[in-house]
């Protein structure tokens, strides 16, 4: 059955207006085009003109973008309950509706029914489209057949084509397999007379260094108008290709800082309004409607080079054993072309003391770096890792005539820097008899996700230390874990594993507050797959495991026990030269038999976490 048979089409009612109790026949003006009658009241009239803006060519339907990749739960459920408000004709996705990232069916049943159930809360239809998050191994493949049936699809609504792209069927993440691609070239020939097209796919390929098939795309797509929606990036850009509108949208509740509409960090759902001309779009927000230029390519560049991975950044002071005063450090790297005018309020927090002006406005030239020295001081000498005062900064800068704005906030932390002891006659075979028992950290109390199956610490705990040898870095771990899972066939994440997080680069860099969008690339992860029962540990590493890094684990009568050593060739390539310091962060995940989801633990909250304070997890090395 086509979608124009089980849409209804809005239909124009007459409409009437009268302010008397009779009136004579040649008193009522009459439209034809639009069906009004309405009253006249002669050569003035209290309304512009009677042209009614109801094109039965024009029709309206909603976009939903990326639910997963980090839910904050309720949201695409409270834009479903909007949606029916707003009656769009339906509803499309650009995807990442689960978490997915699984072998395991039965947690994709649940996730998938969780969200089946929700859709079908819409008053019109809803069409599906395939994420990273939904469709990435062969087990979420075969599901989504089973559920959905085809990962790749189109249809034709008031000869408009919609095009449904899989971005994640060619073998690996964020590709297109040869047979999608020729299916493409088949249906656009098919549909050769499609007053307009549009592209709906998950990962905007355009936007990467390596896109793929996506110039093949656009080569199918060249003689025709048409218009590509995508997400996956949690950040909206609105970009020209080709003479072509391309939109990234934001989010509708997966993870984002939320730092407004400059920033491109919002929830929405998208109103587009198909007219003879192409989509109208507007962005439905919760704090207001914004037009298709909210942020464009040029903004997001700006924005990149004058805000984003660090160029705004408060490092921490790190200190020594204890604190008492230090001067913290406003960095500004400005990398556009263009000035940015920048102030910004310092407040204290928790008692410190903010030793200058509370108030500062600078000017930052283009490709130049400004730094504001921020002396504090605490009336008690205080060790660990606290944040002392709050910034709260506003930029500026002047775009074709227009002023464009951003908000947003930094903390001053002092955060404490720990030796890193020197291992003597270390051999790497997990027994930890190396290492002194007051060299351990312990693991965070309690668990910081996922607790439902957590029952203590006789269930999942660890500690953890860190030492050098002449030549290498060794991390240590003792894991206590009462039901050691493993499994050949799943990926390692649904089984028991760890891993560290290392950032050797250069202080004002390690030092900085990390949050999902404002990541500055350097760190790498070291995982640890647990030893078992007939099964060896495994590492694995993000970017891959590095030549030289060995691994040393066992079984113990609690858990297991595991060494990793790392050669300094490693840590100096990440530096850059000779690395005087570390950033460590220890993380693990419990799966046990029998129960669904897992547990986690962290030392410190992960880098990315809200609560974490910017320069935790530092190390210095100590003279050779």
């Amino acid at each position: 059955m086509s979608i124009g048979l089980w849409i209804i089409r809005a239909t124009l009612l007459s409409l009437a207006v009268v302010t008397g109790a009779t009136y004579a026949h040649d008193a009522i003006k009459h439209s034809e085009a639009s069906g009004l009658l309405i009253e006249s009241t002669g050569e003035a009239t209290p309304w512009t003109h009677l042209q009614i803006n109801n094109n039965p060519s024009a029709f309206q339907f909603a976009i939903v973008t990326d639910r997963t990749g980090g839910l904050r739960p309720g949201v695409f459920s409270e834009a479903v309950d909007k949606l029916n408000l707003l009656q769009p004709e339906f509803v499309v996705s650009v995807g990442d509706l689960i978490e997915g990232y699984t072998e395991d069916r039965q947690q994709l049943a649940s996730e998938w029914n969780e969200f089946d159930s929700m859709v079908a809360r819409l008053d019109m239809p809803f069409f599906y489209l395939a994420g990273n998050h939904d469709y990435t191994n062969d087990v979420m493949a075969e599901v989504w057949r089973e559920r959905y049936g085809k990962s790749y699809y189109h249809f034709t609504y008031r000869d408009v084509m919609f095009v449904m792209l899989n971005s994640n069927d060619g073998g690996s993440t964020h590709s297109f397999s040869g047979e999608q691609i020729d299916w493409l070239k088949k249906t656009l020939n098919e549909n050769k007379g499609s007053k307009w097209t549009l592209i709906f796919t998950h990962a905007p390929l355009w936007d990467r260094d390596e896109q793929d098939r996506w110039g093949e795309v656009e080569a199918l797509l060249q003689d025709r108008p048409y218009t590509v929606f995508a997400g996956h990036h949690h950040r909206y850009v609105r970009d020209k290709r080709h003479g072509r509108e391309y939109f990234t949208l934001a989010t509708t509740g997966g993870v984002s800082s939320m730092r407004g509409a400059r920033f491109g960090e919002f929830d929405h759902v998208v109103w587009v309004t198909m007219s003879e001309d192409g989509p109208i779009i507007a962005n439905l927000m919760l704090d207001g409607i914004w037009d298709k230029n909210v942020r464009t390519a040029e903004m997001r560049d700006l924005q990149n080079n004058m805000i984003d991975r660090g160029r705004v950044s408060a490092p921490a002071i790190l200190y020594r054993d204890r604190f008492s005063e230090g001067t913290a450090q406003l960095r500004l790297k400005n990398d556009a072309d263009i000035a940015y005018a920048f102030s910004a309020d310092i407040s204290s927090l928790g008692g410190a003391l903010v030793e200058r002006a509370t108030h500062v406005e600078v000017q930052v030239p283009p490709n130049e770096i400004v730094t504001i020295p921020v002396p504090l001081r605490v009336p008690k000498a205080m060790s660990g890792n606290t944040n002392l005062a709050q910034v709260d900064w506003q930029l500026r800068y002047d775009l074709n005539g227009e002023s464009i704005e951003y908000q947003g906030e930094e903390m001053l932390a002092a955060a404490r820097e720990y030796p890193l002891p020197k291992l003597k006659g270390f051999s790497l075979d997990a027994e930890l008899s190396e290492w002194s028992s007051t060299a351990f950290f312990a693991n965070a109390p309690g668990a910081f996700f996922t607790t439902e199956n957590f029952s203590g610490d006789e269930d999942f705990s660890f500690r953890w230390s860190a030492g050098v040898t002449d030549k290498g870095l060794v991390l240590a771990v003792d894991v206590v874990d009462d039901d050691i899972k493993r499994d050949e066939s799943q990926n390692y994440w649904v089984q028991d594993f760890l891993f560290f997080n290392i950032d050797a680069r250069e202080k004002s860099r390690r030092s900085i507050k990390q949050t999902y969008d404002n990541k500055v690339p350097g760190d790498r992860s070291i995982a640890v797959v647990a030893p078992a029962a007939g099964f060896e540990a495994l590492l694995r590493g993000n970017p891959g495991v590095p030549e030289g890094v060995e691994l040393s684990a066992k079984v113990t009568d609690r858990g297991y026990a595991a060494e990793v050593y790392i050669p300094f060739t490693v840590l100096e390539a990440d530096r850059g030269g000779k690395w005087d310091g570390l950033r460590i962060n220890v993380q693990a995940r419990d799966n046990d038999s029998g129960e669904y989801g897992m547990v986690g633990r962290e030392w410190l909250p992960s880098w990315g976490h809200e609560s974490v304070v910017a320069g935790s997890g530092n190390f210095y090395r100590q003279s050779d």
